[in-house]
């Protein structure tokens, strides 16, 4: 009877801790891997505003153009996965034609996307999506080749799955994704994107900027550069 006993209790036991184990269903559940689609013929537009601050002449300059990101094909690269081609055109207002700028490229599997920009191979985002989690975003990119600037980077996932309204656009479900946030008296270096799910990058901001005077507001930098891509129009 004792020994009957003690085989129902190490059963139940067992039992509960095949229960308490993640469910393996879960990582094919997630849904990560969305909020950075690719597929050929999607395209984004964006309304881009960038400012220039000239420190000699003490001036601003601020352009405004749209610039369109376009799925345009995609092949089998060297690890087994799929790399698509990103061709990027840039036009100043809704009137005139595209003229293509350049070409970059991007991949996501089941651990990481990434994007290749100027030959400069980025791991934008890694899955699954979790708030607080960090990586180096910069791992591929040799920083001692005169590329220092890109040395010390700390992405950061915040702001998880929270609905957005950009250009009277809506989107129900959103990610941001900090890449770099240093600041001191005089230096303020900021690069922030947000992914919406089922549309990818709807919005980034890249701000270098510097002052001399440290009582000087941040509003009114005397060197650098502020760029913003906010999502126009999706495809």
């Amino acid at each position: 009877m004792n020994l009957k006993n003690t085989l129902l209790t190490l059963s139940a036991f067992i039992f509960i801790l095949s229960s308490c184990k993640k469910d393996p269903i879960t990582s094919a559940n997630d849904e990560s891997q969305k909020y950075f689609p690719l597929q050929v013929g999607r395209y984004l537009i964006y309304t881009v505003d960038s400012i220039h601050f000239n420190d000699v002449t003490m001036t601003s300059d601020t352009i405004h153009f749209q610039l369109k990101e376009e799925v345009g094909s995609s092949f089998i690269d060297s690890t087994g996965g799929t790399t698509y081609i990103l061709i990027r055109s840039r036009r100043m207002n809704d009137t005139l034609s595209w003229y293509e700028t350049d070409q970059w490229s991007a991949t996501v599997n089941k651990s990481h996307a990434e994007k290749t920009e100027e030959n400069l191979r980025f791991v934008k985002m890694i899955f699954p999506i979790g708030d607080g989690i960090k990586w180096n975003g910069n791992q591929y990119i040799d920083t001692s080749n005169g590329l220092a600037a890109f040395s010390g980077w700390e992405y950061k996932y915040s702001e998880l799955h929270i609905g957005k309204i950009l250009n009277g656009l809506g989107f129900d479900s959103t990610v941001t994704v900090t890449e770099l946030d240093n600041e001191n008296l005089i230096e303020k270096d900021f690069e922030q994107e947000v992914y919406a799910k089922n549309y990818g990058l709807i919005y980034r901001i890249q701000q270098h900027i510097s002052k001399q005077n440290v009582s000087t507001p941040w509003s009114n930098p005397e060197k650098g550069t502020i760029v913003i891509y906010t999502v126009k129009e999706v495809h």
